[in-house]
């Protein structure tokens, strides 16, 4: 397996060049550790969390190797090399995908990471680049800002389709985080007629011809195949984006359907709670102070007692 060498920037308050400090660079690390793998997951599998040991094709698709620092320009540069996912996960991109898919065969895990922290920095709250789990991934980067360093460029910078991850992603992803309605358990009955054996993935319709795209996270994909072309009963969890609409439903359970089918043959809405009217600050010029001391009309305080003892009378 060929790996591409790429860079990634780092600015930073101080210009360090090749010479980065070992807690900046070590804590850089372990963020790059934890958010390749769920990144690379999310836009491959709709889940950037399973149940169990990951696929190897995962292992091979977010193994990322340090070569270097070096300095230019004022920034300071760490130096790369990933593979690109069609070579690391060929089977799935042979497969037919269910959904379109942000990720190419040509893209690495460094660029996969760089599409989504642009979805996040445009508050995107129907996008499918992203669950709970891997918002909470990219808001943790906000502890690497909160000294020296400004902002982490990956991949191609010169690239519309990617974005750094700096305060204004990480922030964006907590507020994103925040309004995803909470999973629920649900049943949902429909018709399984699409399944994807290396991911574990399904798409499920529905009476009204709605697709529910869902991931079993219990069982193996033979349980699918098993049941592929017939009307089943799916247990589970239902995610839901930031715009309250859903996501996939995480199965636990698949079972032949059960009686009075059609009450759970719709897409489950989300529990999300209205939210509060968002509070102002009054002052003279706003609000309910603005209306004391002042009429709207062009009468006279005399013009006005006249009309009210005429009212009276």
């Amino acid at each position: 397996m060929d790996y591409i060498e790429q860079e990634i920037v780092l600015n930073t308050e101080s210009f360090y060049g090749g010479d980065v400090p070992l807690p900046l660079s070590a804590a850089l690390f372990r963020r790059l550790e934890s958010t390749a793998r769920p990144s690379v997951r999310m836009v491959l599998e709709g889940t950037s969390v399973s149940v169990g040991a990951p696929p190897t094709w995962l292992e091979r698709a977010s193994d990322i190797r340090t070569i270097g620092f070096s300095g230019k320009t004022g920034v300071s540069v760490l130096h790369v090399k990933a593979p690109k996912l069609g070579e690391a996960a060929p089977k799935l991109f042979e497969q037919q995908s269910f959904w379109p898919s942000a990720a190419s065969p040509e893209d690495t895990a460094l660029q996969v990471i760089g599409k989504i922290a642009k979805a996040v920095r445009q508050r995107e709250a129907s996008s499918d680049l992203y669950d709970r789990a891997l918002l909470k991934h990219l808001s943790g980067w906000s502890r690497l800002f909160k000294q020296e360093l400004k902002s982490v460029e990956f991949g191609n910078t010169a690239s519309d389709s990617l974005s750094p991850i700096d305060v204004e992603v990480t922030a964006n992803a907590q507020l994103l985080n925040d309004q995803t309605p909470l999973p629920r358990q649900v049943r949902v009955v429909g018709k399984l007629d699409m399944v994807r054996h290396s991911t574990r993935s399904f798409g499920l319709m529905l009476d009204d011809g709605d697709e529910v795209r869902g991931v079993l996270i219990e069982g193996t994909s033979e349980l699918l195949q098993h049941h592929f072309g017939k009307e089943i009963t799916v247990l589970g969890r239902a995610i839901y984006r930031p715009s309250g609409t859903l996501l996939r439903i995480d199965a636990s359970e698949i079972l032949p359907t059960a009686d009075g089918r059609r009450a759970f043959s719709k897409v489950p809405p989300s529990l999300q709670q209205s939210r509060r009217p968002e509070r102002r600050l009054q002052s003279s010029k706003g609000g309910v102070d603005s209306f004391f001391g002042s009429w709207p009309g062009e009468e006279t305080d005399r013009e006005l007692l006249q009309a009210l003892e005429e009212v009276r009378g």
